[in-house]
């Protein structure tokens, strides 16, 4: 595959994250000359980790669901034998509860809980549970449908008819779950539920405006989350080495500032020091606001795409607290589960609709993810690394204190004390931990925009309300597809709901039309 005359690279990647990755690698592998520029000090993008004090942590996502596609993906590009992905042990836990997700019959026991606080909704409550053994039993077959994308063919074609035969009747469901895929969960709760209390309780253990079917089908996901021994870094690095082993490259602490057009085409790029990199792809896994109103002229675009690249809201973003504690692994008692998803009580809150309310997050439900539960390796003996996180806003207590984007007194001063809030909660499940920790650092949605470049610190793409998003549904398979010429997009940004699936996904896709393009030279 040789490249082009006139071109540097037969390809350029703007951005690692896990799509940028992944379609770099597939590239790579399949001998194209690949350029990818990323902007941190590292590769990975919310696949990332880093160390303090001895203490390695987790910086975005904290367990990834191999969704059909994890385990593909590292096997077919050829670097699934440089990880060590092992089961993530989930938990839900309120003051009164702990159950431990590891079957379908336990999410539906939790809900079930709810009848015991909630009595007289028990009818609704039954409804929930039924519907969460379908939808879970459906989304199952759906990630466990043999896909030519992630195999070879012949293996796809001979072991459909034993997927058909064992999900048939789970199969019935699909035209329910797809309905219910388009409106968002509070207005289903609504039908189920009169209580406002416990539809809030329901409501946000998921993304704001999450589709119905989709948030109840989640847990099948929960059961099937992974995490990669020595935190995320260890897959974003297995992918940027087999990339560079390949012949690709990559630049860190680079960033592109505009995408360079010829003739309508896309055919290279501008880093911010000026210097024009020439090729005949361009692929980018930076955020989509950024790529189409930053990167691009407004000429390339049509007005009303603009339009709603600007207008459309965002996923959610979240606050993390990282902790290094004197607490040794063996004495956090939770049942084995890296990871618990905390309820302080049964009523609820909507931190998006209290966004002037700084004592939120007193309510708010908080992930507890202790990975070295699993792994010593990522705390010094006898030690133990947490990461607590909960879903945050850009415009929380008025932009968090912050001023034009700036950090402020005011904006240590409300992280250190959200960060105090979210650790009293933790410390209900974990007795003495505000007075352990040896180590403390906190990220806020300004981090992540700071860090990644996601929009208002997104971390996964557009909004998950379905009413509002882009690239839902079937438009989503097609969402890596632009207006210009030649560029396409990977990652999140691409469909909605998004997360690391979708970063597998797309990158799988722009990786194998690009590489058909550049071997029939169009």
């Amino acid at each position: 595959m040789g490249t082009r005359s006139g071109y540097e690279y037969d390809a350029i990647i703007i951005g690692t994250g896990i799509g940028g990755l992944v379609a770099g690698a597939y590239l790579a592998k399949a001998g194209a000359r690949v350029m990818l520029y990323e902007h941190h000090s590292q590769p990975g993008g919310y696949f990332t980790s880093f160390t303090r004090q001895g203490f390695t942590f987790d910086g975005g996502i904290q367990a990834c669901e191999d969704c059909g596609m994890l385990f593909s993906v590292l096997r077919q590009i050829g670097v699934l034998d440089r990880v060590e992905l092992k089961k993530a042990r989930f938990g839900l836990a309120t003051p009164d509860h702990f159950a431990v997700l590891d079957s379908l019959e336990s999410v539906q026991a939790f809900y079930r809980e709810l009848i015991k606080v909630y009595p007289d909704q028990a009818a609704g409550i039954n409804r929930i549970v039924e519907d969460v053994g379908n939808f879970c039993r459906v989304m199952e077959a759906y990630c466990q449908l043999p896909n030519p994308m992630f195999g070879p063919l012949r293996q796809a074609m001979a072991t459909y008819p034993g997927w058909r035969k064992k999900y048939k009747g789970d199969l019935k469901h699909s035209k329910e779950f797809v309905e219910y895929m388009k409106i968002p969960l509070d207005v289903y709760l609504q039908k189920r539920l009169t209580n406002a209390d416990l539809i809030l309780f329901i409501k946000q253990m998921m993304y704001a405006g999450a589709p119905a079917s989709f948030t109840l089908s989640f847990y099948y996901f929960v059961m099937d989350y992974y995490h990669p021994r020595g935190g995320f870094q260890s897959i974003s690095n297995a992918l940027a080495d087999f990339i560079t082993e390949k012949g690709g490259k990559i630049q860190y602490k680079t960033l592109v500032e505009e995408i360079v057009l010829e003739n309508g085409r896309a055919a290279g790029v501008r880093l911010k020091t000026g210097e024009i990199i020439r090729a005949p792809y361009i692929i980018s896994n930076s955020d989509a606001r950024r790529t189409f109103l930053k990167m691009l002229p407004p000429e390339a675009t049509p007005e009303t795409y603009r339009w709603r690249l600007a207008e459309t809201p965002v996923s959610d973003s979240v606050i993390t607290v990282f902790l290094g504690v004197d607490i040794p692994a063996e004495e956090i008692k939770t049942r084995d589960c890296k990871h618990i998803y905390y309820l302080p009580d049964y009523k609820g809150v909507d931190v998006l609709k209290s966004l002037d309310d700084e004592d939120a997050y007193t309510r708010a439900p908080v992930e507890i993810c202790i990975p070295s539960l699993e792994d010593p390796s990522m705390a010094p003996p006898g030690k133990t690394a947490i990461v607590l996180q909960s879903l945050a806003y850009m415009n929380y207590a008025n932009n968090w204190g912050t001023e034009n984007g700036k950090r402020t007194e005011k904006y240590k001063a409300l992280k250190e004390k959200v960060s105090n809030q979210l650790i009293a909660n933790a410390e209900k499940l974990i007795p003495g931990l505000s007075g352990k920790i040896v180590f403390k650092a906190v990220g806020t949605p300004y981090t992540n925009e700071r860090y990644t470049l996601n929009s208002e610190g997104a971390t996964a793409g557009w909004t998950y309300n379905p009413t509002k998003a882009m690239n839902t549904g079937w438009e989503g398979m097609k969402g890596f597809k632009t207006t210009v010429k030649n560029l396409y997009l990977v990652g999140h940004w691409t469909m909605s709901p998004g997360g690391a699936p979708a970063g597998f996904m797309s990158g799988r896709i722009v990786s194998s039309l690009v590489k058909w393009r550049l071997r029939m030279r169009i």
